[in-house]
């Protein structure tokens, strides 16, 4: 089975991205491409916390930690840059900066895939690709559906006070976070721990419920799902200043520095870090 995996160009996907080409290639005749969204948004630039987050999620990885890394003989921890993962399982992995960018055109067309996942990808995935995969397109929400559909479900869902935080398996659909769900699950909203951890968590839970779908799909047994309900939550976009003010009141973080420097510790990351002192 061919699977194209599309994902993101930051350390949420780099790690989720650990976890699940270690889970899928040694599958039976299981072939795996990755494609990596290189996307900033506007207000990515314009709201701090954001831009907070890019450079933690983003800018300090591939701008000054994985290419050093990428440089030095083998590598130095648990985890693997990109382009050791794709150097250890032998698996083709390309940046695509658009719906248009060659990378992703190639993997489309050249791969041929059996079935598409989505998991952190940037980009709205174009009907007439829905069709291309004999399995279809399936992504992997970090929230519970319907009710948190949409951007940062991590956050709301803490900012509402939930106990948990979902994962949704769904196929794609012309709407956003709105397919028929093929599997869920969920796991625990624990105190003191950032949005930046759970949001972790639910994507590595994903990667069970992928794994599941796809030995389910070799072994030719039926994957059954189910149309969501209707929401009663607007489908969110990106927080506005006034709920970030409101999540910081609550006494909520989106990234804790000690978190974050454990994190990059298993990539064998023990050096200083710029702009990483305080907790956002």
């Amino acid at each position: 089975m061919r699977i194209l995996i599309l994902s993101k160009r930051d350390l949420t996907a780099t790690v989720l991205l650990n976890d699940l080409l270690a889970r899928l290639a040694p599958l039976p005749d299981c072939r795996l491409r990755v494609v990596l969204a290189e996307r900033t948004r506007p207000v990515e630039l314009d709201v701090p916390e954001l831009a907070r987050m890019k450079h933690f999620e983003r800018d300090l990885p591939f701008g000054m930690l994985f290419p050093k890394l990428d440089g030095a003989p083998g590598h130095a921890g648990e985890l693997m840059t990109p382009a050791q993962l794709s150097a250890h399982h032998g698996v083709d992995l390309s940046v695509a900066r658009g719906l248009d960018d060659p990378a992703f055109v190639a993997a489309v067309e050249e791969f041929v895939p059996d079935l598409i996942v989505s998991a952190r990808f940037s980009f709205l995935i174009p009907r007439h690709l829905f069709d291309v995969a004999r399995h279809g397109v399936v992504n992997v929400h970090p929230g519970s559906l319907p009710d948190y559909a949409g951007l940062y479900p991590h956050f709301f869902s803490m900012l509402a006070g939930e106990e948990s935080l979902g994962c949704s398996l769904h196929h794609i659909d012309a709407g956003i976070d709105s397919g028929p769900l093929i599997a869920e699950g969920a796991v625990p909203i624990r105190p003191g721990r950032s949005a930046f951890a759970h949001n972790l968590d639910s994507h590595l839970l994903g990667n069970r419920l992928i794994n599941e779908l796809v030995e389910n799909l070799i072994g030719g047994r039926a994957v059954p799902s189910v149309p969501q309900g209707q929401s009663k939550v607007k489908s969110n976009t990106y927080p506005t200043p006034a709920e970030f003010d409101a999540f910081r009141a609550a006494g909520l973080s989106l990234i804790k520095v000690q978190e974050y420097r454990e994190l990059l510790g298993r990539f064998g990351i023990s050096e200083d870090l710029p702009g990483v002192s305080d907790d956002v």
